[in-house]
């Protein structure tokens, strides 16, 4: 070999078999995952509920309604004081679950830099929509919404296990 010929270290390989990177755990991987899939599920749930609008409001209004007369969606005027009310109410409902959800995922991509503050946000974040998703069962809502917000149940009780599962194996690294 000449002098003027640069020699370059060996390349190695450094991805774990399971495609995280170096000494990220897996389970924080599949933590994030977890937690931005029920994000992206609260996403379309609100979507759902943005879009169907007034009909779940005459639906909700319809299924509180009391007296001798049955009263159906189709007779509920769309421009009284209470469905206007009821419109921002969920309306509202579905801005502030866009809002969270965003924030959602940009707390779970911090924490794939192993931030224990963004891993316990994410789960605060995760249990109180949990919370809310189960007020929402004594509302109307629509068939894409509660579709939603089951599947969400489903993935966010995985996120928030592994979010802690994470977190203990990296406590465990450390202590090491």
């Amino acid at each position: 070999m000449s002098m003027h010929e640069q020699q370059y270290p060996p390349v190695h390989d450094h991805t774990s078999p399971s495609g995280a990177a170096p000494g990220r755990p897996a389970a924080l991987t599949r933590a994030v995952g977890a937690a931005i899939a029920a994000a992206a599920l609260n996403l379309v749930s609100a979507a759902g509920i943005l879009i169907s609008g007034m009909q779940v409001v005459r639906e909700q209004i319809a299924s509180s309604s009391s007296g001798e007369t049955r009263v159906t969606p189709e007779m509920v005027d769309p421009s009284s004081e209470r469905a206007q009310s009821l419109h921002t109410i969920y309306s509202s409902m579905a801005y502030g679950t866009i809002f969270w959800s965003l924030v959602l995922i940009l707390l779970a991509w911090l924490a794939l830099r192993g931030g224990r503050a963004t891993r316990i946000f994410s789960v605060v974040i995760l249990i109180i929509s949990l919370l809310v998703k189960a007020l929402d069962l004594l509302i109307a809502m629509p068939v894409l919404a509660l579709i939603c917000d089951a599947l969400f149940a489903v993935v966010a009780l995985a996120a928030i296990v592994l979010l802690f599962r994470s977190g203990n194996t990296a406590n465990r690294r450390r202590t090491r």
